[in-house]
């Protein structure tokens, strides 16, 4: 049976943290989950929220990008306060599957090379409109490094930049370096970060999740 392993970091650009991940594991499938809330339009933190607590409740009954299409549309639906937005990705031995909303992303990067399993996906409207088109994706079973982060990492790295910390680094060093690639000159942040990584475990190990 093929494991996953994973790594993931957030980091913050100002007090409050709208960004957030969960990675939710069970035997032969781990689902992995980035929402990035809105702050413009208020209460980002808590809609973000609604979406990793309503996809952690609906993981047992979802199988295919069209299952998790129609879980995110329920979520859009169901938010009371702000907007999110989010990636599903749900990574079993036979394949992926999974959907989207919004400018968060998932990649996997293998010999240099960039899939984007959200190239598809609609920006706008965001989850808690009430008008969001989430998309469904599907992929092959995992093969390289999957990368699934918002905004505050695809908007301010360049590709090569990303793709290069893959190919020069340690599994566990390439999420603080990604959010070093986009630190300004004090060390500020442009904007909240969030990242998961993922891939085939070569040996038994543990996942780590630093908060920086």
């Amino acid at each position: 049976m093929t494991q996953i392993e994973t790594a993931s970091a957030t980091a913050q650009y100002r007090e409050r943290c709208e960004d957030r991940l969960t990675v939710l594991n069970s035997q032969d499938r781990t689902v992995i989950v980035v929402a990035d809330g809105a702050g413009g339009v208020g209460s980002g933190d808590r809609a973000a929220e609604s979406v990793i607590r309503e996809v952690t409740a609906a993981q047992s009954d979802a199988r295919s990008g069209s299952d998790w299409q129609k879980v995110l549309r329920q979520i859009d639906n169901g938010i009371a306060v702000g907007e999110s937005t989010a990636v599903v990705v749900d990574i079993r031995p036979y394949g992926i599957a999974g959907a989207s909303v919004g400018d968060s992303q998932a990649w996997i990067v293998i010999d240099g090379q960039i899939s984007d399993l959200t190239s598809a996906q609609i920006r706008k409207p965001l989850l808690g409109s009430g008008m969001a088109e989430p998309v469904a994706f599907s992929h092959p079973p995992l093969n390289g490094l999957l990368i699934v982060a918002t905004d505050g990492i695809y908007d301010y790295a360049k590709r090569d930049e990303i793709v290069r910390m893959v190919s020069e680094s340690d599994f566990y060093e390439i999420s603080r370096k990604c959010i070093d690639l986009v630190r300004l000159p004090t060390g500020e942040l442009w904007d909240d970060v969030g990242i998961v990584l993922a891939r085939n475990r070569p040996r038994s190990r543990t996942r780590k999740k630093y908060e920086i």
